[in-house]
């Protein structure tokens, strides 16, 4: 959930800033491999019939949470088996696919094997007595020693050209901390890649080709053309590979499978002689009580109760705002009903409220001259001139200030900048009291102090669409702003003169706590 979340507001983003460029998202399912053969061993079911369930799972999930996708692949999609079959074949007429035998430590659960350099040593607690077995140092999974014939591909050929790749695009994986431990990994040297399995101990995969009888491909070679798959490869013409939008803009991926997307991905692409993607962005993992969820520990938050219990808005504003690419952090529903409750209704919802009061007229606001009437005097607030130009000021600023931490992949900062706004105006108007302007020779000054009030919260609820697409929508909706004006270029002050009309009447509340 989370990676398509952060994939999501991405797009959103994106097409947000530049609407006429657009944005093309995917998102599905991995579904071959030994971990998936097992598991619908495990419960006596189809493995064709399993997944097909399973994947409908995560579908449901994923338009529950209303992403904004393209395209929901599936591994098991025909044209997807035919772009791996078609990837593999490059590949090999390149020279980088060769049969040999493989030994080495395997992880079911992660389907990979690691070098001697990446397990260690760990000792377990089974039935009661301490037991030692080796483990991935990276995932901290139980790896076995395994030795079989299978094909490889030539990933040690590809070290300089990989690194080259690295330090030449120091954004090409974010964040830097990341970013080095990749570099340090190629850097050290890499080992040839088993990419396929003897169908005598997984038959759940694609077939490779020239080999379907014994052979089926490494899931993760299978699984990361996905992403080729849906830009409509193996392209037919160069035309069909400009009308593709390849290569990606971003890939979305959790640190957990850090490995397979800026190595062994960028590897296969290099040795195709396909462009690399253009960044990955690598997110850290929500935790419960300081521990991953984890399915096995049975500490997995459902997303879907969640949903339906705090409404979409309310998920898709914690997960932003909350998470960090660095580390790691704690999720509660606690915590999302706290957010709710405190941002959303409290904060954001109040200043709606306020400023479409049925005392004061947004529209007719509109047409003040607020410089010139906080400028001559009237007001007998002290520092009013002051507040009002750096209100005018952080209003203009929002969007850029925004944009700015969202290219750095930064959401909660990008969030604190509009909620600093949306704290400023709230303050504005407790501090100013507009409601105390009563008499007919004092409209001018109540308007301009609901002018600026209700400006603050026209712009922050426009640059919050991609945020909150539904709470934004409502709030502008309340503020009675045309729909033809939702776009970025009505992100400033004073851009938009014709809203309001009707928005100030009692009640009619955009917005409403958790209980």
């Amino acid at each position: 959930m989370h990676s398509m979340a952060v994939a999501d507001l991405m797009k959103r983003w994106q097409v947000f800033l530049n609407p006429e460029r657009g944005g093309f998202m995917t998102t599905g399912t991995d579904e071959h491999g030994v971990k998936v053969e097992q598991a619908a061993k495990s419960v006596g079911r189809d493995t064709k019939e399993f997944v097909d369930e399973t994947s409908q799972s995560f579908k449901i999930l994923a338009d529950k949470a209303e992403l904004d996708y393209d395209r929901f692949i599936r591994t098991t999609d025909k044209d997807h088996i035919e772009a791996s079959q078609a990837l593999w074949k490059i590949l090999q007429e390149n020279g980088y696919i060769y049969q040999g035998t493989h030994q080495g430590w395997y992880c079911v659960s992660d389907e990979t094997f690691y070098p001697e350099t990446q397990i260690m040593r760990e000792t377990v607690t089974k039935d009661g007595k301490e037991v030692e077995q080796m483990v991935s140092r990276e995932t901290g999974k139980p790896v076995e020693w395994t030795s079989e014939v299978n094909y490889f591909f030539a990933l040690s050929k590809l070290r300089d050209r990989l690194l080259e790749h690295i330090r030449s695009n120091k954004q090409f994986i974010v964040p830097e901390e990341k970013y080095r431990f990749v570099e340090n990994e190629v850097a050290q040297g890499l080992s040839d890649l088993s990419i396929s399995r003897p169908r005598s101990r997984c038959s759940w995969g694609v077939p490779v080709p020239g080999d379907e009888e014994n052979q089926v491909m490494y899931v993760w070679l299978d699984a990361l053309t996905n992403y080729l798959t849906s830009t409509g490869f193996p392209w037919k013409s160069e035309q069909a590979y400009l009308d593709s939008q390849w290569p990606a803009d971003v890939h979305v991926v959790g640190k957990d499978i850090l490995r397979f997307h800026t190595i062994y991905w960028p590897a296969f692409l290099l040795a195709a002689g396909i462009p690399v993607p253009k960044q990955v962005v690598v997110h850290s993992h929500w935790t419960i009580e300081g521990t991953k969820m984890s399915k096995s520990l049975g500490n997995v938050v459902d997303p879907i109760d969640t949903i339906n219990k705090y409404g979409i808005d309310s998920v898709r504003y914690f997960l932003a705002n909350d998470s960090y690419l660095d580390h790691d952090t704690p999720f509660s529903n606690d915590r999302v009903q706290q957010r709710h409750n405190t941002d959303l209704v409290n904060r954001y919802g109040n200043l709606v409220v306020r400023i479409c009061g049925p005392k004061f007229n947004i529209n007719r606001s509109l047409a003040i001259d607020t410089d010139s009437i906080f400028e001559n005097g009237q007001f007998s607030l002290p520092g009013i001139y002051d507040r009002h130009t750096a209100l005018v000021k952080q209003t203009n600023e929002l969007l850029s200030n925004v944009s700015r931490f969202m290219s750095q992949y930064d959401s909660a900062r990008a969030l604190d900048q509009v909620w600093n706004l949306i704290k400023e105006a709230n303050l504005f108007v407790q501090d100013t009291a507009p409601w105390t302007y009563k008499s007919a020779d004092q409209v001018n000054l109540q308007d301009a102090l609901i002018k600026d009030s209700a400006e603050c919260a026209r712009v922050a609820s426009i640059v919050l669409l991609p945020f909150l697409p539904l709470v934004a929508n409502t709030m502008l909706d309340r503020l009675a702003v045309d729909k033809n004006k939702r776009s970025h270029q009505y992100a400033q002050y004073g851009a938009d003169n014709s809203y309001g009309v009707s928005a100030n009447r009692k009640g009619d509340y955009p917005i409403a706590g958790i209980e």
